[in-house]
């Protein structure tokens, strides 16, 4: 940054020893002024004095005139030019292959921490029920918008996406060891019931005095 200014290193350095100098200077002066006995030596030491004290306020002004110029240059530098990230041509088997790699190894973690302690009459305390649909999106768009999916260790994977869900990463750590849910921890959940449509009232309008009745879009 500095050699952008047309100075050096040392010549900055010699701004902090000359103001030193001048600090000194002016001191020396100033006291000698003081002392003195008669007022012609007392006037000049004073000239002298205040010759140093300009000095040193100069250089001073100078080196806050260099950090503002070195600091208006940090902010106005360009960021360095990113390095463009490889193309990666997509694999479909490979990314496939990786996402159920992962789903089994987040299924056994999920179930770790939300196997429940009896069976389940209401779905909808079904906590590890929940967290395998959310698994089952998650992999759905990593697999969509990741080319690169499998290319790095499994172990890696299965951390990254434990911690992206907010799932024990203890229990990822020896996701191996843990056992598969059971087949009856997938609850087969029943879609909703469409809405009934709309009755079609054709031309018919309501009388005078009737608030209206709003068709449905069906």
């Amino acid at each position: 940054m500095l050699d952008a200014l047309a100075i050096t290193e040392a010549e900055a350095a010699g701004l902090s020893e000359l103001a030193a100098l001048d600090l000194a200077m002016a001191r020396h002066f100033a006291g000698r002024a003081q002392a003195a006995e008669s007022p012609d030596e007392a006037n000049d030491l004073g000239r002298s004095y205040q010759r140093a004290a300009r000095s040193y306020r100069q250089t001073l002004a100078l080196k806050q005139r260099l950090a503002r110029e070195i600091a208006r240059m940090d902010r106005e530098a360009p960021e360095p030019a990113r390095p463009e990230e490889p193309h990666i041509p997509r694999d479909c088997r490979r990314i496939e292959a990786r996402a159920d790699e992962v789903r089994t190894a987040l299924r056994r973690i999920i179930w770790a921490e939300h196997e429940p302690a009896e069976p389940l009459e209401d779905e909808e305390d079904d906590e590890a029920g929940y967290h395998f649909d959310v698994l089952d999106r998650y992999l759905d768009k990593r697999s969509d918008r990741d080319n690169g999916f499998g290319l790095q260790p499994l172990d890696d994977d299965v951390i990254a996406v434990t911690r992206a869900l907010r799932h024990c990463e203890a229990f990822a750590a020896r996701w191996r060891d843990l056992p598969d849910p059971p087949p009856e921890a997938d609850i087969d959940r029943p879609e909703a019931e469409p809405e009934p449509p709309a009755p079609d009232y054709g031309d018919w309008s309501p009388p005078p005095g009737h608030p209206p009745t709003w068709r449905g879009s069906g």
